[in-house]
């Protein structure tokens, strides 16, 4: 299987069955007014240490797929480490990071091709802004 198919494949899953995916209705809303995608993303939070991430939204399969790693990729880390991860994610999509970086980051290598595609952009970092948002919210 090609590399393409394969990152494609991982997109597809995470769409399909996204990871910490759960209604939640008292969280402000994250749009992106070009397409119409729309994130909430909330912190579940025991000190330092975020148990989990959760998202609601809907939108296109970047948006959601991204969501999705996010909410994996985040979960269990400190805040700290949290904060270091969006900041490289969202460096790696405005092309100021190799896109390889993100080979060290488990399925968000499947977001790759995105820092090509300048109109995807917004899809992909939603999410992330959200919950870049929420972190800011936690105590330093």
């Amino acid at each position: 299987m090609a590399f393409d198919e394969l990152y494609q494949e991982i997109i597809r899953d995470h769409y399909k069955h996204p990871r910490n995916k759960k209604p939640l209705s008292h969280v402000k809303a994250f749009e992106n007014p070009s397409c119409g995608d729309t994130v909430k993303v909330e912190l579940d939070t025991a000190g330092e240490r975020i148990q989990s991430v959760y998202f609601d939204g809907s939108g296109c399969s970047i948006s959601m797929c991204s969501a999705s790693m996010m909410s994996d990729l985040l979960s269990g880390r400190t805040v700290d480490e949290a904060r270091r991860l969006v900041e490289e994610f969202l460096a790696v999509i405005r092309g100021e990071i190799s896109p390889e970086k993100l080979d060290e980051l488990g399925d968000l290598a499947a977001l790759k091709g995105v820092v090509e595609l300048p109109v995807r952009v917004k899809c992909a970092t939603l999410a992330w802004h959200a919950v870049e948002q929420a972190l800011n919210q936690q105590p330093k």
